[in-house]
């Protein structure tokens, strides 16, 4: 049986002020680096054989400070990036709405399909990140994995692991360097913990 650990990154000031943050290679503000330093430390005595993170920024200097306690390699695996929003990265919800009427209408009526202007939609990051994870509980069978990656990523895995349906998408809620763990054995799997935040 293989366990796979699901940690957000921390916040950085994007999220902080309710920005569209996807590609846009955000660092970890002030609290994000405390909120790091805690899942950190909270995970301390968990023998892992491996750490997977996100390219980005926020998530490999979230890594980084979990590397601290174990001497298992990082992996930087782009295929973990969050959605790409295109044209309207760093903005709110409501600047969309206003500024981009056409986008907001199509979320809304489709939010699986419909495609950011010069982004992906939420179908294509769901496809890329399922391919990466069942490459990952391939490759480590019945050993520890810490994935390090972004809100999007962790709904993705968690609906594709627990559902197989990408509509469960938005059933699952995940808080900045929240811990969820799943037990995954035999394209079986089991959810242990969601978003605990226990730590704090």
């Amino acid at each position: 049986m293989a366990k796979l650990y699901l940690v957000r990154h921390g916040e950085t000031e994007e999220n902080r002020n309710s920005r569209f943050c996807g590609w846009t290679d955000a660092p970890l503000n002030e609290l994000g680096r405390l909120q790091a330093q805690k899942v950190a430390a909270a995970l301390k005595d968990v023998e892992l054989d491996a750490i997977y993170t996100s390219n980005l920024k926020r998530a490999k200097e979230t890594a980084s400070y979990i590397k601290e306690y174990n001497e298992c390699i990082i992996y930087e695996v782009e295929q973990l990036k969050e959605l790409n929003f295109g044209k309207v990265e760093g903005l709110t919800i409501e600047e969309i709405k206003q500024n981009h009427p056409d986008i907001y209408s199509g979320l809304e009526n489709d939010y699986i399909k419909v495609k950011f202007p010069s982004g992906e939609s939420l179908e294509e990051m769901h496809h890329r990140v399922v391919m990466a994870v069942d490459k990952i509980l391939q490759d480590h069978q019945d050993e520890n994995i810490l994935l390090v990656a972004h809100s999007g990523v962790i709904r993705s895995i968690i609906a594709h692991l627990l559902t197989g349906d990408i509509t469960y998408h938005w059933n699952f809620k995940v808080e900045h360097c929240s811990i969820s763990t799943i037990e995954y054995h035999e394209n079986f799997s089991v959810l242990t913990k969601l978003n605990d935040m226990c730590h704090f």
